[in-house]
């Protein structure tokens, strides 16, 4: 063996050896983006886009406030958030995907974001938003795919905290808001989460750990 050929295979054993060890560094750093976006999801919320759009025109005053959410989703809004977390929660059923995303605002106010959906299709199965506001209140919308029903339900704010909940009834199926909760989940379903055994998750309702 001449040295040029030992070195060639000098070389090619330490190529061999090294390429573990880099594609584990570049796993580790990806481990944050782990979830990011998949196909069926992009999908959909690409081909919902338009009809998803059109329902946060239509909303009530009232309720277009309360899910003005979607740039804070992205993390593209202006104004900086307290807390900005999205988690891809650990598998409780095969091919089933859950996410949740918490939010707290520089005004205090805090949302939090919850998506079900079938892993292979992209299909949400429930979607569940919270957002309180200090000194008013706070209100769910509950979208569940099974029952196709969306659910509203409100608690007022005491001295002491949040009461009993106060009112709770079923919205019409069509109408923007539950069109609007599905849209805030299919884009929940693209943004890059975290997987939960990587994060120390809070809160923002009640602003303690869980």
């Amino acid at each position: 063996m001449n040295r040029r050929e030992r070195f060639g295979l000098i070389t090619l054993v330490m190529l061999t050896v090294a390429a573990p060890v880099v594609a584990g560094l570049v796993v580790h750093r990806s481990v944050p983006e782990a979830h990011a976006a998949g196909a069926p999801w992009l999908s959909l919320a690409s081909d919902s886009s338009f009809a998803d759009s059109a329902a946060f025109t239509t909303l009530p005053a009232g309720l277009a406030h309360l899910l003005d959410v979607r740039d804070a989703i992205g993390g593209t809004t202006a104004s900086p958030l307290l807390l900005r977390e999205c988690i891809q929660l650990a598998d409780v059923e095969p091919g089933i995907v859950r996410r949740r995303l918490q939010l707290r605002f520089p005004d205090s106010s805090a949302a939090v974001l919850y998506a079900v959906a079938d892993r292979a299709s992209g299909a949400l199965d429930r979607v569940e938003f919270l957002r309180r506001t200090p000194g008013a209140g706070q209100r769910g919308l509950i979208w569940d795919h099974k029952r196709d029903r969306t659910t509203s339900v409100w608690w007022f704010e005491t001295s002491r905290g949040l009461s009993r909940r106060e009112e709770r009834g079923d919205l019409p199926r069509g109408g923007p808001t539950p069109r609007a909760i599905r849209a805030l989940g299919r884009q929940l379903l693209t943004v890059a989460c975290a997987d939960s055994s990587a994060n120390s998750p809070m809160n923002p309702i009640s602003g303690s750990r869980n």
